[in-house]
């Protein structure tokens, strides 16, 4: 299992400037104990599928892998994370968050295309009993969702407490996972098949929690 930095940069109505796509990968490629590192933005005119009442999602996310939490926990400092900033989005909410990482076999991980389509869930609100409802979700969503049609990753992440820099917001997240597929189009396939009425009772079976869940399609560029 490794840590993940999850970094999102939310500014409705605004796309990020590939100046600044390239500056934030530079920065992320240089960071000590780096494992991997995927960038991702928002899907343009993404096909319809049964959560696009979401929205398209932050204009900036990336998701960090590190083999140990020092490193990552060094990530967060101000003299590193805490220095980017997205000209391109004017005022924004930058915020950061520190998650032990699970990765999920797929009967074909790889992908036949250069920018994947990754399905980015976020899980908000409060759970009657936390580590129960982790442990749950990871004993029967993950299954299920392998068995998606051209499905290449599944991977969920659970909140580790850290510390911010000036500047930045917690993440907050009660959970996140991913689904990865080659392109928006296989995504929508995936999503109108019948895996989703599995989805959807495995749901209905979740233990108590009080909030919801956010769906983006992303474009995803690995930067290691």
């Amino acid at each position: 299992m490794q840590i993940a930095v999850f970094l999102t940069v939310e500014a409705p109505g605004r796309q990020v400037s590939g100046a600044d796509l390239e500056t934030a990968a530079a920065a992320i490629g240089a960071l000590p104990g780096l494992r991997g590192a995927l960038l991702y933005h928002p899907v343009e005119d993404a096909p319809d599928h049964p959560f696009a009442a979401d929205g398209s999602g932050p204009a900036f996310a990336a998701e960090l892998r590190f083999d140990e939490r020092p490193a990552a926990e060094a990530a967060l400092s101000p003299e590193r994370l805490g220095r980017l900033a997205w000209p391109s989005l004017g005022a924004c909410t930058p915020r950061l968050g520190l998650f032990a990482a699970r990765d999920f076999a797929t009967p074909d991980p790889m992908p036949r295309t250069p920018e994947p389509c990754t399905f980015l869930v976020r899980y908000e609100g409060v759970a009657a009993d936390r580590q129960a409802w982790l442990d749950h979700y990871d004993a029967h969503h993950p299954p299920i969702m392998v068995r998606f049609p051209g499905v290449r990753a599944v991977a969920t992440y659970r909140p580790l407490a850290a510390t911010v820099p000036p500047g930045w917001e917690p993440d907050g997240a009660l959970q996140r996972n991913k689904v990865v597929f080659d392109d928006p189009a296989a995504l929508a396939v995936a999503l109108a098949s019948p895996v989703m009425g599995e989805m959807r009772a495995d749901r209905d079976a979740f233990p108590p929690f009080t909030g919801g869940a956010t769906h983006h399609p992303m474009r995803t560029r690995r930067v290691r």
